[in-house]
């Protein structure tokens, strides 16, 4: 089953478990929506499926379905899947998904962490002892294609740098990230010049001295905010409330654009603010196709989950993606370790961003790059350079 948010390599994970099961002779099962398919036992036969695991999203669909709020949830889903006769389940999801697989441990599972917020793992920074290797889970599926795209989204060689630039603009970008601000923390592989993530709450005023200091250093800025950036006081940039929210959270987007209406207020009084813009790319952070990296470890995965079920287990496994050297390898976890997913929530910290620069650190970026690709910020490029290796002398009348 699939749930909660679609990341891109949702579909690799299920192609590839679908012909681990045939080599196997092995009959799967696709559970439709996630876990309210599981309430209502709504199940399709996958084994003769072909999928192409290079497209995005999920082809068995998602709900975000807390069974904790029906009567009886859990003890009506174990039951549904022993009627059909169903052996073992692969739960493929975030936070919210995965924490359905608590309340039925007694029940055969594989779990297998996607999220392009990255939060479903543990990290415990010491700056002296710093190691990539003690990261568990190192990433989640959709993370890696996810964070390609916002890094190239901010960039000066394919983004949003060039009409800043070219107009004097500064221009705020939303990134998911309702609580975690890992996607938005690795926009710093593109080089923005502020990055606002929700683990640390805004002091607008400092804020704002350095955006008038930069601003008026380069004529032009990058601002990238978390959807779910707080103010000093602790209170969310914006939401809304979900009346059909399942799981408790509100509903986030528009964090850029209240920040924007703020800024131009503020700046009002320094210079023109008309060129001040918010770009929301909403959920082109999540669509399209899986790029190599996920791809091949959402294939890794779904082969895994399956031998293991095969196999035959006493009890849950989590799959973990975890640095070994200067390879990734696959771990297996008993759920049994873990006393709640809350276990398994990590958030951004100081040795990955500093607050005071709204930057990410040098260490953050050693995590980075194992997982994208920084892109290279032109210190050639601009009309200073420009000005400085031209004989002509240039005269604005």
């Amino acid at each position: 089953m699939t749930g909660g948010g679609d990341v891109q390599s949702l579909n690799a994970v299920i192609a590839s478990a679908i012909n681990t099961g045939n080599e196997l002779n092995v009959e799967l099962m696709g559970v439709v929506r996630g876990w309210e398919g599981a309430l209502k036992a709504s199940y399709v036969n996958l084994s003769r499926v072909s999928i192409d695991p290079a497209i995005g999203g999920t082809i068995l669909k998602s709900s975000r379905t807390n069974i904790n709020k029906v009567k009886n949830g859990p003890e009506e889903v174990i039951d549904n899947l022993k009627r059909n006769n169903i052996t073992g389940l692969i739960v493929i999801g975030g936070e919210d998904t995965l924490s359905n697989s608590f309340l039925i441990k007694s029940f055969p599972q594989v779990l297998i962490s996607k999220t392009i917020d990255n939060d479903v793992g543990m990290i415990e920074f010491n700056e002296q002892e710093f190691k990539l290797e003690n990261i568990f889970n190192y990433f989640t599926l959709g993370f890696p294609t996810a964070s390609e795209k916002i890094a190239s989204f901010v960039s000066l060689k394919d983004g949003l740098r060039t009409t800043a630039y070219s107009h004097e603009r500064i221009i705020v970008v939303e990134s998911m990230g309702m609580h975690a601000g890992w996607l938005a923390l690795s926009s710093g592989m593109g080089h923005p010049d502020f990055i606002i993530i929700p683990e640390f709450p805004l002091d607008y005023e400092i804020f704002l001295e350095k955006v008038i200091k930069k601003y008026e250093d380069q004529r032009h800025l990058i601002i990238v905010v978390a959807e779910g950036m707080k103010w000093n006081d602790g209170s969310y940039i914006y939401t809304e409330k979900d009346e059909i929210e399942d799981l408790g959270h509100p509903r986030f987007g528009g964090s850029a654009s209240v920040l924007k209406n703020r800024l131009k207020k503020d700046l009002s009084k320094y210079f023109n603010t008309r060129n001040i813009n918010a770009v929301n790319p909403s959920y082109l952070y999540r669509s399209g196709a899986p790029n190599e990296l996920d791809k091949h470890w959402a294939k890794e995965l779904g082969k895994e989950a399956v031998k293991l079920l095969v196999d035959g287990i006493d009890e849950s496994i989590f799959l973990a993606v975890q640095r070994d050297n200067t390879v990734f390898k696959i771990e297996n976890v008993p759920l049994s370790k873990f006393s709640s997913i809350d276990k398994l929530h990590r958030f951004v910290n100081r040795g990955f961003y500093n607050p005071e620069e709204f930057q990410i650190t040098e260490n953050g970026k050693k995590y980075l790059k194992e997982i994208v690709k920084e892109i290279p910020h032109d210190e050639s490029y601009g009309l200073d350079v420009l000005m400085a290796n031209s004989d002509q002398l240039i005269v604005d009348s």
